[in-house]
């Protein structure tokens, strides 16, 4: 068996990256899978590093196998346009919790317009996959987030709920905007029954005497789930300074992470 070749992978993005189509695909479906993901990592700028992954037939098993946050940077340059869902379904459910747990939260805070970006892009997916990815979801968050913007009309609905009457088309139900009014439609034709789940835990939030109060107990429990996670990812990873320490220790506004001029060229 033939060793593989010795490659640089910083050079090997710039020479793939400034082939004709065609040819860049042949030489990136060259290399070992390993060589691959090097290149991959390698490649600084996010629609640079988008351009590899489309360089083999079906990325799925890259985009596995990629550090998720090498995966966010990309996905974050789509959000908002709906391109995200094509990229979106290839991660797996482990990656796509681990990546709402970095994207969706800041400083331990839930970051409302960013979980609303991510919805609106999954809206965009297949239904198979949505539904898949609305099972790692915590419908407690989708209800804290779209609660004013999705309204039950008077106590009825409650029982209307409960006897399986309510879809994202009744009169009993009010939307505040188009894109919750979408979220919803899609969530209900990925998996009636998790939108079910959604439409009580709104109900339960609205007939509570104290919604504040209610939405605090909401977001808490959530934030608690959230950090554990990520407590449990960074000990599997050996990593022992917890995002509070790197808070308290580094002052991430004042940094100024400049790429190579050779990275800013890949995508003229």
């Amino acid at each position: 068996m033939n060793s593989p070749k010795t490659i640089v992978p910083h050079s090997e993005s710039k020479k793939l990256l400034s082939l004709p189509a065609r040819e860049a695909e042949q030489l990136f479906q060259s290399y070992e899978k390993q060589q691959q993901l090097e290149i991959l990592s390698a490649t600084r700028n996010p629609k640079s590093r988008e351009k590899l992954y489309y360089l083999v037939p079906d990325c799925t098993e890259l985009i596995q196998e990629s550090p998720t946050e090498e995966v966010l940077q990309v996905l974050d340059t789509m959000l908002g346009t709906g391109l995200a869902s094509a990229l979106l379904p290839c991660l797996s459910n482990e990656q796509f919790e681990e990546l709402l747990d970095i994207a969706v939260w800041r400083d331990g805070k839930l970051d409302e317009e960013s979980l609303d970006l991510w919805l609106f892009e999954l809206s965009e997916c297949e239904r198979d996959d949505l539904g898949r990815f609305l099972r790692e979801l915590d419908i407690r968050l989708l209800a804290v987030l779209l609660h004013d913007r999705v309204t039950l009309q008077d106590e009825h609905s409650g029982m209307l709920l409960e006897a399986g009457y309510l879809d994202p088309s009744s009169p009993a139900i009010n939307y505040a905007d188009e894109r919750a009014r979408a979220i919803c439609n899609a969530m209900w034709e990925a998996d009636d029954e998790i939108f079910a789940m959604f439409l009580r835990e709104l109900f339960a939030i609205d007939i509570e005497g104290d919604i504040k109060a209610e939405l605090a107990a909401v977001f808490d429990a959530a934030q608690a789930d959230r950090t554990e996670r990520v407590t449990a990812r960074d000990r599997e990873a050996g990593i022992d300074v917890t995002e509070a320490d790197l808070i308290e220790k580094v002052d991430l506004e004042s940094l100024t992470l400049d790429d190579d001029e050779d990275d800013d060229d890949e995508d003229e």
